[in-house]
């Protein structure tokens, strides 16, 4: 499924494990130049004026996470719970000695997995020796190897897989051109393996996987998706959708009848949190 512009076309849900290159903070054009983007991670922050912030006191990363939602409370840092902005703001403080603020891309509710989630943070690089002496920026290749450092002492469920230097004013959030949700389902009578625990939902009965072919042909392109509209859960309100029509408790017809419904109240009960994932964001970096 893949979100552009606010709403997310979706795709069939498929049995099989999702998977991403590790390297994720690429520019989405139909003629990357992956020499340049590797360039640009490995020259740092220090070697010239691209990816340099406007207050040379402080240099603003782009940080690549991936992590398995089951232990966390969503992403967004909360009061008394462990949050994904939380833990990282936490070994960011551990690493440079002074607290960070870390906004999110893409927010996901607790329990909700992602291949590839991006934050950015700012750094002032402040020498230890000699307090107040302001240093060159970390070479992103730094970044990434103290935070996980500091990450991996903890569950060992977050990882940093990719950082680069941006520009003062980028935004996370606001400079995402899209997003890509994959949602997993196993479907039949037998016992879910010890090792898709938490990572996929489980339906028990044999899905029709044609009728929910064409159930999806409804739901994609740019349309009043109101009826499944709701904080956090849109993806999963579609896949409950889709689920239904796979069981039979729904037919091709009803989810264009909920779709022109534009009522949340008139789709299913939203899928479980445990099957989705995050699968990339995409942004045009210079």
């Amino acid at each position: 499924m893949k979100e552009d512009g606010g709403d997310p076309s979706p795709a069939m849900p498929s049995s099989d494990s999702p998977t991403q290159p590790k390297r994720i903070l690429d520019s989405p054009s139909e003629s990357p130049k992956p020499q340049k983007l590797l360039r640009s991670v490995e020259e740092g922050c220090g070697g010239g004026s691209e990816g340099m912030s406007q207050n040379p006191r402080v240099q603003r990363y782009l940080v690549a996470v991936e992590y398995i939602g089951t232990r966390f409370s969503g992403s967004q840092r909360q009061p008394n719970c462990r949050t994904v902005v939380g833990v990282l703001e936490d070994a960011f403080h551990k690493f440079i000695g002074q607290p960070v603020s870390i906004s999110c891309s893409s927010r996901t509710d607790a329990g909700v997995h992602a291949l590839s989630n991006v934050c950015h943070v700012d750094v002032e690089r402040i020498s230890k020796r000699k307090p107040g002496e302001v240093l060159t920026p970390h070479e992103p290749g730094v970044v990434r190897r103290a935070v996980n450092h500091f990450l991996q002492k903890c569950e060992g469920d977050i990882t940093v897989i990719d950082v680069r230097c941006v520009l003062a004013d980028f935004h996370a959030r606001f400079k995402a051109l899209e997003r890509t949700y994959h949602y997993r389902i196993l479907s039949g009578p037998e016992l879910l393996s010890t090792f898709e625990k938490d990572r996929a939902w489980h339906v028990p009965e044999e899905l029709d996987i044609l009728a929910m072919k064409k159930a999806c042909s409804i739901l994609i392109g740019s349309h009043d998706f109101s009826s499944f509209r709701a904080t956090g859960c849109q993806v999963r309100l579609m896949v409950g959708v889709l689920k239904s029509v796979g069981t039979g408790e729904l037919t091709v017809s009803d989810v264009e009848r909920i779709l022109n419904a534009k009522s949340v109240t008139a789709a299913s009960p939203m899928a479980p949190a445990c099957g989705l994932y995050l699968g990339n964001v995409k942004y045009d970096i210079p």
